[in-house]
């Protein structure tokens, strides 16, 4: 005698056999940042989506919102620690009230060159910082280089600390950079990067402090005749996860994550340098137009003194310990 399944059954099964046959969906990740598209940091970025795609087979995509398409940083940070977007690199210096450690990137003339930086913030010290958001409803992965801030002014070249004196600087409007200009002579404004052109274009400040692509790109160059390469600031972003993104993830993936985001940042510093250098060649081209002066070894010692007690000031107790640690890493040859 033959048995027949019902239709019913018949096509249940069915389904599920075409559902268990079906390759599964690739988990996609946002990740927003504030670089616009097709700049040599956004290229990072793109790198780090192939990246993420190769070594999770195909699991996992990123799609990448730049230009701030995601909100603000507040609003993007809010997004990932309720676990609404899963990824986020922006400044070092909006993380300081969720991990205080940050503030010691900020410090003026805190590094001496990109090899400095690579050795603290991609060693131990850097994972100390970035360990410190724990808690906070979000996690470093890495730190992703910005570049150096250096001057650019439409007085005098800037080659000792007296160049400073009298000069106007749009400044941002965080206590390091008011308090080290003073400390260096100039009258510091605090004013929205979007204000900045015009201000000096038309006088309203005599020079500011920007990456050197900045420089460029926003055309600073058209209205500033001196450059400075004084690397008095370091512009560190940091690689954010969302914490709620990141616990429901296997500990495979989260390698898989982790490693994707420690070959961006070497990829990223590639890019970035070789960019600093071509901008830096224009700026001191004919095109360019600038007079671009570096400090002498004693021109910078003599500027890193005058600044030290706005130093002094920033290391607290709590991140003392941190400090040192760091002055003996740069310490080390």
């Amino acid at each position: 005698m033959t048995f027949h399944k019902p239709l019913g059954a018949l096509i249940a099964a069915a389904g599920l056999a075409a559902t268990l046959a079906a390759p599964a969906a690739a988990r996609d990740i946002k990740i927003g940042h504030f670089g616009a598209p097709g700049t040599p940091f956004d290229e990072g970025v793109q790198f780090f989506a192939e990246k993420v795609e190769e070594l999770s087979g195909g699991d996992y995509t990123v799609t990448n919102f730049p230009s701030g398409q995601l909100g603000n940083e507040a609003q993007q940070i809010g997004a990932l620690q309720g676990g609404l977007q899963e990824m986020l690199i922006t400044s070092s210096t909006n993380l300081i009230k969720y991990n205080e450690r940050f503030q010691l990137i900020d410090l003026p003339f805190a590094f001496a060159d990109d090899a400095a930086t690579d050795k603290v913030l991609l060693g131990p010290v850097g994972d100390e910082m970035l360990a410190g958001l724990d808690g906070s409803g979000m996690k470093g992965l890495t730190f992703i280089d910005n570049g150096f801030r250096d001057l650019s002014n439409s007085k005098r070249p800037i080659e000792k600390l007296a160049d400073f004196d009298g000069l106007s600087f749009r400044v941002i409007g965080a206590p390091v950079f008011i308090n080290t200009f003073e400390a260096l002579g100039t009258n510091p404004v605090p004013m929205p990067f979007p204000e900045v052109y015009t201000a000096l274009e038309t006088g309203t400040v005599d020079g500011q402090d920007n990456p050197l692509l900045t420089v460029r790109d926003l055309n600073f160059y058209e209205v500033q005749d001196y450059l400075t390469t004084s690397k008095h600031a370091y512009s560190a972003l940091v690689m954010l996860i969302s914490q709620p993104f990141w616990n429901s993830l296997s500990d495979d993936d989260k390698a898989m994550l982790q490693q994707a985001a420690d070959e961006t940042a070497i990829e990223n510093r590639k890019i970035m340098r070789a960019a600093v250098e071509e901008a830096k060649a224009f700026l001191a081209s004919e095109e360019g137009g600038m007079t671009v002066s570096e400090l002498t070894p004693e021109a910078r010692a003599e500027i890193v003194e005058a600044v030290a007690p706005v130093t002094e000031g920033l290391v607290t107790d709590a991140i003392r310990p941190l400090y040192e640690e760091m002055q003996a890493t740069l310490a080390e040859d």
